[in-house]
């Protein structure tokens, strides 16, 4: 089963240690709530807006000892009422979960409550905000990745995209970087590296966002087939594929070993043109 949570269970929070250890999907967000400030919490109601939060995948136990938390009874007037909702995870709502457990607040609001506008709980009180983001191409290597300005990662694990394969059609400085394109029968190795959302910014620089790049979400599996939800940067331009350097692929063939070995090869990668 799976938890959006959106005030103190969220990243840096008081409550965050409850689920810190479970299985981090994705930021999302949901729609038709508005959120406001409670006092040392937030809550959400029914409304017009959109709420930001973190989605775990949770067990049996950790939502009973929750319940509790939230003072949630299954009573008309608890604080807190469990319920279930669908949560997105891009801006063109191609990816979402449904049947999604959330705490929504139970009482009316009063008129001295502030209204949290963007519905995002920890920029509104300053607090970083963790992502997923999924390395493919020469950001699968360390060095690299430092060189960008990664300094700080909270978790890496091997992962893979399905239905693309590499192609090499980006200028830059090693000669032609690598993008994706759609192949039903493909595969990208990488990395699913969960990071602060100020990291990105920081690689956004490196990858030229909205110039060469887009910062795009797609869905990962790790290798047990878990499915998960991460920024990629990714380009638009999908024609005039080139033929990488060797430098460059090198870089990419040393990245993936660090934790595939030779487990999982990115369809494309050793085609020497990048042309099937």
């Amino acid at each position: 089963m799976y938890l959006f949570v959106y005030g103190s269970l969220r990243y840096g929070f008081e409550l965050n240690h409850l689920v810190a250890k479970s299985r981090f999907i994705g930021l999302g967000y949901i729609e038709g709530y508005e959120m406001y400030d409670l006092g040392n919490y937030p809550g959400i109601i029914k409304g017009d807006g959109i709420v930001w939060g973190e989605v775990y995948e949770i067990d049996e136990n950790l939502i009973k000892l929750l319940d509790e938390v939230e003072d949630y009874k299954g009573s008309p007037d608890d604080l807190y009422v469990r319920e279930k909702t669908r949560v997105y995870f891009d801006q063109k709502r191609k990816y979402y979960l449904d049947n999604v457990y959330f705490y929504r607040y139970n009482r009316e609001i009063a008129n001295d409550m502030e209204k949290i506008e963007d519905g995002d709980y920890s920029a509104w009180s300053g607090m970083p905000i963790i992502v997923n983001y999924f390395a493919y191409a020469e950001n699968t290597n360390e060095k690299i990745l430092r060189q960008r300005g990664v300094d700080i990662m909270l978790s890496e694990i091997p992962a893979y995209m399905k239905g693309y394969r590499l192609i090499f059609n980006v200028p830059c400085k090693y000669g032609y970087c690598a993008n994706l394109l759609e192949d039903e029968n493909g595969i990208i190795c990488g990395y699913l590296q969960k990071v602060f959302l100020h990291t990105l910014n920081s690689l956004d620089k490196a990858e030229q966002h909205l110039i060469k790049y887009i910062r795009e979400v797609v869905k990962v599996y790790d290798r047990n087939g878990k499915e998960y939800f991460a920024y990629a940067y990714v380009s638009s331009h999908k024609d005039d594929r080139e033929k990488p350097s060797e430098e460059y692929l090198k870089m990419i063939r040393e990245g993936l070993m660090r934790g595939w070995g030779n487990e999982c090869v990115s369809t494309g990668l050793y085609d020497e043109a990048g042309i099937s």
